[in-house]
């Protein structure tokens, strides 16, 4: 019967105090932001009582351990200076003793706001915050607060979460943060501050960041590409630039010092790129573009031109191989972008196949051209008319072949009504004016010319010539 009186006086006790009891209820915990072990507890009794005093209780080991005891009457605020508000988050309750009255309750217990920080960003400069909520009484928001380098605080923005991110944080810069809960009661509870400095990253030296190679192989383009190890990036990435859009691959393995691409386009124009960590450029490297060149080849020459690659003071030299031999360089130090060779200078003048490329460098760096292979044009010409006449001037007629070497070869000669006077199957042996052994009229007569060469090449001629006796 006693327990029950017991329990009901107590329950009448806190019913007393929640319609303005005499019992004191914790209105706020805050942490002193100016020391690291020192937690403000406040409190409010809504009834004053004489022979009234206050306790504060704090909550270790699982368990309520008195901190202070017989505080006057009139205190409504105490400060645990063996707090480690800094190290986690700190509890407390306030017992109200009254003489006479052997059944006050603890109030509800409080407990501090713990920060902590998260993960930085490096892409968006953004420090992730998170804390403990509020224990013990109804939160509005939180107020994240926030400063660099010792400035004045300023609010970052609020969060009904106990998560915050904050944005565009300058980089290598000391931030302090905090966050302040807003009670519906209207106080406010601070949180402990942490320190932060922000992620400051080693910007690439522009010296070292360069397309050192451009080969040109014919249907690829191979590219040797220096980039900076020791700069802080999420990577280097080749970009194509044609036709204004950008096709790139991105290279993120900074260990090794240089690298090799490979693209598939010998008319694109193509950079080196340093990326951030949000993939957006910090660096470009000078442009280059694959060196193509064209040749076009007659009787005694080949002109020979070809685009700029690596910057308007490049200089070139030319290689020649003949014939499937050996190449060898035939112009050095150009800097024009074409040269007509003559073919004679190169071989000699029954040399047929002509491979000719370019190599251009510029201040330790190489473009090497796509290797283009021409055929000297024969050099056949047949006259109009000879004179047979045995003076030993213009006696015979043939083709005159120079500058080809002939596999086959067939020269008709025909008479005014399609018949045979002369056939070869040689260059050397011309037609001298005779047929059957006589001398034939004097006049017009036809011929027919098919030759082969040994580049493949087949020519066919008809045509007149005319027979003059002086």
């Amino acid at each position: 019967m006693r327990r029950l009186l017991a329990i009901l006086l107590l329950l009448a006790a806190n019913q007393a105090f929640a319609q303005g009891g005499r019992y004191a209820e914790i209105s706020s915990v805050s942490v002193d932001t100016t020391n690291q072990r020192r937690v403000t507890i406040t409190w409010d009794v809504a009834e004053e009582v004489n022979g009234q005093a206050f306790a504060v209780y704090h909550w270790e080991n699982s368990k309520w351990v008195l901190v202070v005891d017989s505080l006057p009457a009139n205190m409504r605020e105490y400060q645990d200076v063996k707090a480690h508000p800094f190290e986690h988050s700190e509890r407390y309750s306030v017992s109200t003793s009254i003489e006479g009255d052997h059944n006050a309750p603890l109030s509800e217990a409080h407990q501090t706001v713990f920060l902590r920080s998260g993960d930085y960003d490096k892409c968006h400069k953004s420090l992730a915050l998170n804390w403990s909520a509020y224990v013990g009484g109804s939160v509005s928001d939180y107020t994240i607060m926030g400063r660099k380098n010792n400035e004045p605080y300023i609010k970052f923005g609020t969060s009904a979460e106990t998560t915050f991110a904050t944005k565009e944080l300058e980089e290598g810069t000391d931030y302090n943060f905090m966050v302040v809960a807003n009670l519906q009661n209207g106080q406010k509870s601070l949180s402990n501050i942490i320190s932060y400095t922000t992620f400051n990253p080693r910007q690439p030296d522009k010296s070292l960041v360069s397309i050192d190679t451009v080969l040109n192989h014919q249907s690829a383009v191979e590219l040797h590409c220096h980039i900076d190890t020791e700069a802080d990036l999420l990577g280097y990435s080749v970009v194509q630039i044609s036709d204004d859009l950008l096709n790139d691959s991105l290279i993120t393995d900074l260990s090794r010092p240089a690298f090799t691409f490979y693209a598939d386009n010998t008319n694109a124009v193509y950079t080196l790129v340093a990326r951030g960590f949000c993939s957006e450029p910090l660096f470009t490297a000078d442009d280059v573009s694959p060196l193509v060149i064209e040749a076009d080849a007659d009787v005694e020459s080949v002109q020979v031109t070809w685009n700029r690659s690596l910057s308007n003071s490049e200089i070139y030299s030319v290689y020649c191989s003949v014939d499937d031999g050996t190449e060898t360089q035939v112009a050095t130090d150009l800097t024009d972008t074409s040269i007509e060779l003559n073919f004679n200078d190169i071989a000699d003048e029954r040399a047929q196949n002509f491979c000719i490329r370019v190599e251009a460098s510029y201040g330790g760096r190489l473009s090497a051209s796509n290797t283009i292979c021409v055929e000297r044009k024969a050099d056949l010409w047949l006259p109009t008319a000879f004179t047979p006449n045995g003076d030993g001037m213009n006696d015979t007629f043939g083709p005159v072949v120079k500058s080809a070497q002939i596999t086959d070869f067939v020269f008709i000669v025909y008479d005014r009504y399609g018949g045979r006077v002369f056939v070869s199957t040689s260059p050397d042996n011309r037609w001298d004016g005779t047929h059957g052994g006589k001398q034939v009229a004097e006049g017009g007569y036809l011929y027919y010319m098919k030759v082969k060469l040994q580049n493949g090449q087949t020519i066919e001629r008809k045509g007149s010539v005319n027979v003059v006796y002086p």
